[in-house]
């Protein structure tokens, strides 16, 4: 093994992963105990090597000593965060969609035209909130005076540049309904990608937000917020702080919905009331 090979094996210091760890859970919330620490170091050898850093010790020294973090943050954070998603992921959220909520909120407007409020939050690289768009564009064609708006955020600027181009591999679109392939993507015979259709691309307004920002992205109240499968990182203290401020976007009478993997919220003492799996609605006033 060369020199050069010999400094990039170089091994994540105990005392920068430690570092390293306290920042990313303070910026964003995700823990990293010691079982995540081969995770991180290969997480970090690839960011690294995009900035030509022989090793993850030079990196830590930059970031920390030499004012790197002012400058690379959102790439590490980015680097660093976990995003799988797909089409409508646990579909059961979905058919609870469009079969209670939309029917609820169109018969509570009397037949006014008010929007429908949906905030995905961690859209990832923006299959949920078009798997949103879908439902809800569907209910509008039965149904002509309903309207909807989705607010649609993400902690990486990666997977958001990905959502806001709205391409993906056709691969990808298993879980759409054929029906809903038809109305709601275009595909080139000549290529394997398809292409969100531009109605409904328009629909859902992008945003960086970091859950653990004292700010919240959502100008007025919501009606739905999706937070799934984000909490299952986050430490008990930081899903308790998380979950009041979403209660704060929402409504009352609003429904939240949180992943099947994020168990149950009974302990935090929110004003939340269980509805269906992992679908809850928001009561008195927080």
């Amino acid at each position: 093994m060369t020199h050069s090979e010999l400094r990039e094996a170089e091994p994540l210091r105990e005392q920068d992963y430690l570092r390293l760890a306290e920042l990313i859970h303070g910026r964003s919330g995700i823990r990293m105990p010691p079982s995540k620490k081969t995770f991180l170091e290969g997480r970090l050898r690839r960011h690294i090597r995009r900035l030509g850093f022989a090793t993850v010790s030079e990196y830590c020294k930059w970031l920390f000593e030499e004012g790197g973090l002012v400058r690379d943050e959102t790439a590490l954070l980015d680097a660093v965060t976990t995003n799988k998603t797909e089409f409508f992921r646990e579909p059961y959220h979905f058919e609870f969609l469009s079969n209670v909520v939309l029917p609820n909120f169109q018969a509570s407007s009397g037949g006014q035209p008010l929007p429908l409020r949906i905030w995905s939050a961690g859209c990832s690289n923006g299959a949920e909130p078009y798997s949103l768009a879908m439902i809800c564009e569907e209910f509008a064609r039965t149904n002509s005076s309903f309207s909807f708006e989705i607010l649609a955020s993400d902690i990486s600027t990666e997977v958001l540049r990905v959502a806001m181009r709205a391409i993906y591999p056709h691969s990808t679109i298993g879980p759409v309904p054929m029906e809903l392939r038809k109305r709601y993507l275009l595909h080139d015979p000549g290529s394997d990608e398809v292409r969100i259709v531009p109605d409904l691309r328009r629909r859902v307004i992008f945003k960086h937000h970091n859950l653990m920002d004292e700010s919240y992205p959502a100008s007025q109240a919501m009606d739905i917020v999706f937070c799934r499968n984000l909490l299952i990182y986050f430490d008990r203290a930081t899903q308790r702080k998380v979950l009041s401020r979403l209660c704060r976007c929402l409504k009352p009478g609003g429904y939240l919905f949180l992943g099947h993997s994020e168990g149950s919220v009974a302990d935090l003492k929110l004003p939340l009331r269980r509805v269906g799996p992992t679908v809850f609605l928001r009561e008195e006033a927080v």
